[in-house]
């Protein structure tokens, strides 16, 4: 019974979360385009760490060079984090990109430094980071530096769409991140939840000078988006926003299996313990009592098929609760998404929520060919 009663509870409260969430997703007003033109664009870098990306940095590149915005006002480079593959070579080939090396070694903020060292090679009034394995539209640059302009922003975190290969684990991280972008925009939206993602944002260069960039989160191998968003929202608060735009969408592709899948949330998870938001940790803590709970109900069932009623019930709940939701986020992506298969992947996300959230506690994971602890 005891059990049973802290579901019911959890359920409602997780169910009242996402409504609002909902809610401030779709208050989130889309941007115009054509976007309001100026008289002069101002300069802009693209900054982009690469480690190992011959396969990636190319298309990237191509995309880059056919954009909307004047390509005189675009200083892109690309800090070459160690690789030993072809990725510097690739760069060679298009002119407009500078390269340039990172040779710091036995740091453990690899990608901050990087992303610190392109911005100290850059005079731009303005900087977009993207990655290397990311492909934006034609006009992302012209529609990024118009919210930035028009909002006079401190911080534009902008939308990302994962792309798979039609694999259970392609569709299910697909899902995953929908509801992640979900929640990044509706909680900037309502000043709730402070989140970005790396593979899309701007912001004005005065203002990461203003920060000191990553100082005081060097010790972190991860969270160069989230931390750097943190210290900006201490002095801007009300400048800070998300970018509902089609024409802003960075594509990027899924993990290509389990492992990388599993070692790339972990990497994410292992920063929450030293997230100084209040409200931030209430709600990931909530959340994830709640799928721990579920998972603990499943293993119960296991025992006692008498708990398999209750289970199948808050399965059944829990999906029809996030359900319009996810619908609404992913119709503003174009992404097709059938109940059915949100409703059978849930446990295997309950599983996955409960299981990251722990080992991400141990911060000790693999990424890009290095092991962080």
């Amino acid at each position: 019974m005891l059990l049973f009663g802290l579901l019911t509870l959890a359920t409602l409260l997780y169910g009242g979360l996402i409504y609002y969430f909902k809610w401030g997703w779709e208050s989130i007003p889309e941007e115009p385009h054509p976007p309001f033109q100026h008289k002069e664009w101002p300069s802009v870098a693209i900054i982009i760490p690469a480690r190992n990306e011959e396969q990636n940095i190319g298309n990237l590149l191509q995309a880059l060079a056919a954009q909307s915005y004047p390509l005189n006002k675009m200083e892109v480079l690309v800090i070459d984090d160690h690789s030993t593959d072809r990725t510097i070579e690739i760069v060679g080939q298009f002119p407009f990109a500078k390269p340039i090396l990172l040779e710091e070694e036995g740091i453990i903020a690899y990608k901050k430094k990087a992303l610190e060292k392109g911005i100290a090679n850059t005079s731009a009034e303005w900087v977009l980071c993207t990655d290397a394995d990311c492909v934006p539209t034609k006009d992302w640059v012209l529609i990024m530096m118009n919210s930035l302009l028009a909002n006079q922003a401190r911080f534009l975190a902008a939308p990302v769409y994962l792309k798979n290969n039609g694999s259970l684990l392609g569709r299910f991280q697909t899902l995953d991140f929908l509801v992640l972008q979900g929640i990044t925009g509706a909680g900037l939206q309502l000043r709730l939840l402070y989140m970005a993602n790396g593979a899309n944002l701007g912001y004005p260069r005065s203002v990461f000078e203003a920060v000191k960039g990553y100082e005081g989160n060097e010790k972190l191998a991860s969270g160069d988006d989230f931390f750097l968003l943190h210290k900006i929202k201490k002095q801007w608060p009300s400048q800070i926003y998300f970018l509902k735009n089609r024409q802003a969408i960075m594509q990027t592709a899924a993990m290509p299996n389990w492992t990388s899948f599993l070692q790339q949330r972990i990497r994410w998870a292992s920063k929450s313990p030293y997230y100084s938001d209040l409200m931030l940790k209430i709600i990931l803590v909530s959340v994830w009592v709640f799928n721990a709970l579920l998972t603990i109900g499943s293993l119960l069932t296991l025992l006692n098929p008498n708990y398999g009623m209750l289970f199948l019930f808050v399965w059944f709940c829990k999906t029809i609760v996030e359900w319009p939701f996810v619908k609404s986020v992913a119709g503003f992506f174009n992404h097709q998404i059938q109940w059915l298969e949100f409703f059978l992947f849930q446990p295997l996300h309950v599983l996955y929520i409960t299981g990251t959230g722990l080992l991400g506690l141990q911060s000790s994971y693999e990424w890009k060919g290095r092991r962080i602890h």
